[in-house]
């Protein structure tokens, strides 16, 4: 009776185990849950064929084979593997080779509102222009879909999903939806934007002088300052990629205006633009060994910053945009002689090189003011917390569309004039006069 009684008590302790393992069906795949589950499936399995067997019933014994047989099935079918699809699409961006991940791709895939026969060229244009991918990892997956996270060179970090049909093939790529969805939305607002600064629309006398200082490389930075009164403040204009001091040749005589000194800089990365040359570009790229990668204009701005404070004996005000802009950011959080930031469309563009802005902003002392297009806002948003606003630290976020880097206060650029007034509160707040 009571050997009875234990081999009933080994089979109701399995069924639970086997109930409560059967659970696995459902969370999804990669998770420590759904692995927990299943080894108490497995176990609740053995403990009531342990049960069954002590109690010589064979029935029983075929029945248990069986649900383990149809469970293992059912799991396996609910927790389709996609690695191989997911290194064949990393290995493809890596080796800048479509043929990689073309055996995976479903003759469906197309990316909206492009038709079908469009897919492999826009794939293979993807893949060959966009920067190189650091990273590119699975963070859940569940039949019929993957979430993976890219962290690709100087674009930073994102997470999208890719689908799959039946058989394993790619039917829809998120990520590749979504730069299309960009793409054409900034081709619609460029036909339509101011593509270059106007300085001969400025309505009032300014002066801009050319002048040269060198880097902590030895690198020949050319520059334009705009001098009003070596008593005003001063603020250092730092350019958007592919770009140069040019970018601030309507916006620096406005400046002017408000009562400051200005003093916009040729990084060394950065490119001809609206017909002119960057100077300090074109230096570096006939200096043998010196790069010219976002990072490495770094010393460019130091360098720039140490000109001004020892010409004007004050703290400077750093002003950058698009890649300038985050390391504006992350130069102003070591460096004492920056008296404040503006910092136009910042990211984490620089991979592996620099710390998350994440990390960067709660460390910032001095005021800063960031801002983008409203596109950008939300990704900017997680970078920065709300928690960390205050009066002289914060986002601003356009009600119209806005662009890009400093380009947005170009003049009869749509929606500047909100920009310049955010821009003059700013600098009035921060009491620099």
């Amino acid at each position: 009776m009571k050997k009875t009684n234990k081999n009933n008590w080994l089979k109701i302790l399995g069924a639970i185990f086997v109930l409560i393992g059967a659970l696995s069906i459902f969370p999804e795949n990669d998770t420590w849950l759904h692995t927990a589950l299943q080894i108490t499936f497995f176990i609740g399995c053995i403990v009531y064929l342990i049960g069954v067997r002590r109690a010589k019933k064979a029935k029983n014994l075929t029945v248990v084979f069986a649900l383990i047989l149809t469970f293992t099935s059912t799991t396996h079918l609910l927790a389709q593997d996609y690695d191989q699809q997911v290194k064949a699409f990393k290995e493809s961006f890596n080796q800048k080779d479509i043929s990689i991940i073309k055996p995976f791709l479903s003759d469906t895939l197309k990316f909206e509102p492009l038709p079908v026969q469009n897919t492999l060229p826009v794939m293979t244009n993807i893949i060959k222009q966009l920067p190189k991918l650091n990273t590119l990892q699975i963070q859940r997956s569940e039949k019929g879909k993957v979430s993976v996270e890219y962290d690709f060179e100087l674009l930073g970090v994102s997470e999208s999903d890719i689908y799959f049909n039946p058989n394993g093939k790619i039917t829809k790529i998120e990520f590749v939806d979504n730069l299309i969805k960009q793409q054409l939305e900034q081709q619609r607002r460029l036909q339509s934007s101011v593509k270059a600064p106007k300085p001969g629309k400025v309505g009032f006398e300014y002066t801009k002088k050319p002048i040269e200082f060198s880097s902590s490389d030895g690198l020949i930075i050319s520059a334009d300052l705009y001098e009003t009164d070596p008593d005003n403040p001063v603020i250092l204009l730092c350019h958007q990629a592919g770009y140069n001091k040019y970018e601030y040749a309507d916006i620096a005589p406005r400046l002017n205006k408000m009562g400051f000194n200005a003093l916009a800089i040729d990084q060394r990365s950065g490119g001809s633009f609206a017909g002119k040359e960057n100077e300090t570009h074109n230096r570096a790229i006939q200096k043998e060994g010196t790069e010219t990668s976002y990072t490495d204009a770094i010393p460019d701005i130091e360098s720039a910053i140490n000109y001004l404070h020892d010409k004007y004996q004050q703290k400077v005000i750093l002003w950058g945009s698009s890649y300038s802009s985050a390391l504006a950011l992350h130069i102003a959080e070591k460096n004492k002689k920056v008296k404040a930031i503006i910092s136009f469309s910042p990211g984490d563009y620089f991979g592996d090189k620099l710390p998350s802005l994440k990390t960067v902003f709660p460390k910032i002392e001095q005021p800063f003011l960031v801002t983008s297009s409203k596109e950008e806002a939300s990704q900017l948003r997680e970078l920065f917390p709300d928690s960390e606003e205050n009066s002289l630290q914060f986002q601003f976020i356009p009600q119209s569309d806005g662009f890009h880097g400093s380009r947005a206060l170009w003049i009869d650029q749509e929606g500047a004039k909100e920009y310049w007034m955010v821009i003059e509160s700013f600098l009035s707040k921060v009491n620099v006069k």
